[in-house]
């Protein structure tokens, strides 16, 4: 039942109210799920919820920033984000004084006090939930982490417009209706980590040409993944490749947020020079969101070599 739980706040993210809840019964209908297992799946797991999301924050101080996020982050970057902060500070009269959040010890390099945007090691994530296949690989540079990815198969469906929550919604149901038994095996199949979205841009207008949604395939059936009932879901095989990403905690990033991500994720590749591929970008979403700490990656692809 934890696969549906989860499935329901990541969908969350997008329709944070009232009326996601209506939208998400009336995907679950159109599922052919019948009115006692609906409304299991949207009390599920709802007990203690909030204590446990509340201890996962707390584990947050244990870690420093650059050990939460998986880098050492550039100096120059540093700098922008306290230039930034005085400046927001000195506009709204901020007295200076700190929160619990804001305790820093300068000698272990970590805050006391769970700060929530602080991102959740990705270590942990995937001791808790299923990730794809990789290797960590040592970089010269500050900035970004770089994960050597081997091939692997992942489903997938198409969307026509991911800023539209509709349509993102639509495509996320589309997916979990192929682990949820809408296969041509009729199993449920375990849900992974990262909810993987794909962009590919036009190099000459920056026109987004194309957006897709991904689930990666459990290991155990790489290679014998059943075919998806739905003809707008399929299973594709990605090439081993190499993603350079950076990581950001907190609920639902903005717009702003996300494009600061990915041209400091740029900028910090182009400083140690790396090339990759800039028609491809991606946003993988690691974690529950509103629940505890959160983890997702800004990332850029280049082929592994």
């Amino acid at each position: 039942m934890r696969v549906l739980v989860v499935a329901l706040v990541v969908v969350a993210a997008v329709f944070a109210n009232e009326d996601y809840l209506e939208r998400a019964r009336a995907q679950m209908v159109e599922m052919g799920m019948s009115e006692n297992e609906i409304e299991t799946m949207l009390t599920e797991d709802s007990e203690g919820e909030l204590e446990r999301a509340i201890e996962d924050l707390k584990k947050g101080s244990s870690y420093s920033w650059d050990e939460a996020k998986g880098y050492e982050d550039c100096e120059v970057f540093r700098k922008e984000m306290r230039d930034a902060w005085a400046a927001k500070k000195k506009k709204s009269g901020w007295s200076g004084k700190k929160s619990s959040y804001g305790k820093w010890d300068k000698k272990s390099k970590k805050g006391h006090g769970a700060c929530p945007a602080k991102p959740k090691p990705i270590d942990e994530i995937c001791a808790e939930s299923e990730c794809p296949k990789f290797e960590l690989l040592n970089t010269t540079g500050c900035g970004y982490i770089a994960r050597s990815l081997e091939a692997a198969q992942w489903v997938g469906t198409d969307m026509a417009d991911a800023e539209d929550a509709k349509e993102y919604m639509s495509a996320f149901w589309r997916l979990f209706g192929y682990i949820n038994g809408g296969n041509s095996a009729g199993t449920k199949i375990p849900m992974t980590v990262p909810v993987l979205n794909v962009f590919t841009m036009d190099p000459t207008t920056d026109a987004i040409t194309s957006s897709r949604m991904f689930f990666y395939i459990p290991a155990d059936i790489q290679g014998s993944a059943p075919t998806p009932n739905d003809d707008d879901v399929y299973i594709v095989t990605m090439d081993a490749q190499i993603a350079y990403s950076r990581a950001l905690g907190g609920n639902s990033p903005s717009k702003e947020r996300w494009t600061k991500y990915f041209t400091n994720l740029y900028r910090a590749l182009e400083m140690d020079g790396v090339s990759i591929d800039t028609t491809t970008f991606a946003t993988a979403g690691f974690t529950r969101p509103y629940f505890g700490r959160q983890r997702q990656e800004a990332m850029y692809f280049a082929p592994l070599e």
